[in-house]
């Protein structure tokens, strides 16, 4: 696995290059004894390079004390090869104007690998490697939740994965949330919690940062020993935490998830 040291590390990446290349961008369809790999390449995104739902279909809406509106709609999803990645978009309204949030999994095709407060917007959705993993759109997950829908079961044979550059941020320079940058004995976990076809249940660990190194390419994880899964949720666990849970944002970046039935 590639990693990279973070101790006194001056920018969050250097020398990364934006090379993107091509594939097909087809609608898979997921058949008896065929493998595909969705890309999540089927998606529109908009001008700064990202996709994370709208305000359409099924939503709820809460006023709080200062007089704003949350209005939170629940149907939106990116749906390819038989398998629905779900997002949850949020509007919320106020006499200072309207902001939008999200949850779940977002799609991005952006090539940056900086991330600063200032934009948290769009710069949640850059990546530590600048790239896709192939093609030109990569998934952003960062979950309230929402777990991604296999339908009656599919095995998943890999997926690769990487480092959020938001995630990357905190690790070595440190924020206001986590604290100082990571030394050797902090860690961050990404756990998939897989439930199977049978209804048994598996979690896996992904290790994010730990030993004092994070990573910082993409990384294949071969998940086909589990079996037919349903579902797959995300937990993050890391030694930046509180009551809450993790300080560290929580985040992963995932990209050509091969599946068959």
């Amino acid at each position: 696995m590639k990693t990279n040291k973070i101790f006194g590390l001056a920018a969050l990446v250097c020398g990364l290059t934006a090379t993107l290349t091509s594939c097909d961008n087809q609608d898979n369809a997921v058949v008896a004894d065929t493998a595909v790999t969705i890309s999540f390449e089927n998606r529109q995104l908009n001008a700064d390079g990202f996709w994370i739902g709208s305000a359409e279909g099924t939503s709820y809406s809460y006023e709080d004390d200062w007089g704003g509106k949350t209005t939170t709609f629940t149907d939106n999803v990116y749906e390819e090869g038989n398998v629905k990645f779900p997002v949850t978009y949020s509007l919320y309204e106020s006499a200072y104007g309207t902001s939008d949030f999200w949850s779940g999994v977002a799609i991005s095709n952006r090539t940056e690998t900086s991330f600063s407060l200032l934009t948290l917007t769009p710069d949640q959705f850059n990546n530590v490697t600048g790239k896709a993993h192939s093609g030109q759109n990569f998934a952003v997950i960062t979950t309230y939740g929402e777990t991604i829908d296999l339908g009656e079961g599919v095995v998943v044979k890999s997926l690769f994965y990487t480092n959020s550059a938001y995630t990357v941020n905190s690790i070595v320079k440190g924020d206001n949330f986590s604290g100082a940058p990571f030394t050797a004995d902090d860690w961050l976990t990404c756990t998939l919690n897989v439930t199977k076809a049978d209804g048994t249940t598996a979690d896996v660990d992904i290790e994010l940062a730990k030993d004092g190194t994070y990573v910082a390419d993409w990384q294949l994880l071969d998940l086909s020993s589990l079996g037919k899964i349903t579902k797959i949720g995300f937990t993050f666990t890391g030694s930046r935490s509180n009551d809450y849970g993790v300080l560290t944002p929580a985040y992963i970046c995932i990209d050509d998830v091969t599946v068959e039935k």
